[in-house]
């Protein structure tokens, strides 16, 4: 399941092993989504428009237009920004197979959203997100959950310091460091070695998942001297002992040994491959960059 805002606005592009070729499922008219899994047969959508909107709707992947439960952000008091609720609709059980924090940006400010437990500290604002940083070159672009901890890593755009951040205190702990790239990070937690791992644009960076300290950096993406060029999206395999990397302006995908970080090979797609995804058959599937059309590699047993 893919969504890439610039060709899909308010829609996902879903494939599977079963399906002889992928298809395109409307949700909403917004600007773009963005996509998060969750456990069993569940995942999250977070619904993006302009700024004076925002909501977050859970599905299954079995009927993914279906939307199991919806969250809607709204102002409390009209015109009064500082206060936002939200307006909950449909089977709420199924948040607790979901992430529990997602970001957006609503009512002129960036927020924080909180699904698992209902009351005033549901949405917040980020003090610490303050005239420090470039706003106009930018924003706040994710969040992730420390396992086992109230935590949470907030990334920024543009920038390798995200925060880790405490939203019972609502108190930003400490600046992370990654590879000082400059990259927009999206973090991934592999289970298998209890670690972080994230792009930060030319690079991949290994975290400790308890220490939050690097533990490895590799650079993925050479380009020429003097310029550089970002790498697209990452994934692994089931075992998570391989992450696949798509290098969208080398037109293919880098294969890693995921404890040590040694190149194991590359698989050549053609186009530019941006998005990434390895399916249980063995099939390598990817997205062009520009057009968002459908790549795929069968990988050797």
């Amino acid at each position: 399941m893919s969504t890439l805002g610039w060709v899909d606005k308010g829609s996902l592009w879903v494939t599977s092993v079963e399906e002889r070729s992928p298809r395109t499922v409307v949700l909403s008219d917004a600007n773009y989504l963005s996509v998060f899994a969750g456990e069993k047969d569940h995942f999250a959508v977070v619904h993006h428009w302009d700024g004076g909107r925002l909501e977050i709707s859970a599905h299954a992947y079995s009927n993914p237009q279906a939307v199991i439960s919806r969250l809607s952000l709204r102002e409390a008091i009209s015109g009064f920004q500082s206060r936002v609720e939200i307006l909950r609709e449909g089977d709420l059980r199924v948040w607790d197979d979901l992430p529990g924090a997602f970001t957006g940006y609503v009512f002129g400010e960036y927020r924080l959203i909180l699904t698992r437990h209902p009351g005033e500290e549901d949405v917040q604002t980020l003090s610490w997100f303050d005239d420090s940083y470039d706003k106009a070159y930018q924003g706040i672009v994710g969040v992730a959950e420390v396992p086992d901890s109230s935590l949470l890593i907030i990334a920024i755009q543009r920038d390798s310091h995200p925060i880790l951040y405490d939203p019972e205190s609502r108190k930003a702990v400490r600046k992370l460091n990654l590879a000082d790239r400059g990259g927009n990070p999206a973090f991934q937690f592999r289970a298998a070695a209890h670690e972080f791992w994230t792009a930060d644009y030319d690079a991949i960076v290994k975290l400790d998942g308890s220490t939050l300290e690097v533990k490895s950096i590799q650079t993925v993406q050479v380009a020429h001297q003097g310029t550089r060029q970002f790498i697209g999206n990452f994934c692994f395999n089931p075992r998570q002992d391989l992450c696949f990397i798509a290098r969208p302006f080398s037109g293919d995908a880098v294969i890693l040994d995921a404890n040590s970080m040694t190149e194991i090979s590359r698989i050549m797609l053609g186009r530019q491959p941006l998005d990434i995804a390895v399916l249980t058959d063995r099939k390598l599937v990817a997205r062009d960059w520009k057009t968002g059309d459908f790549l795929f590699h069968k990988l050797e047993a």
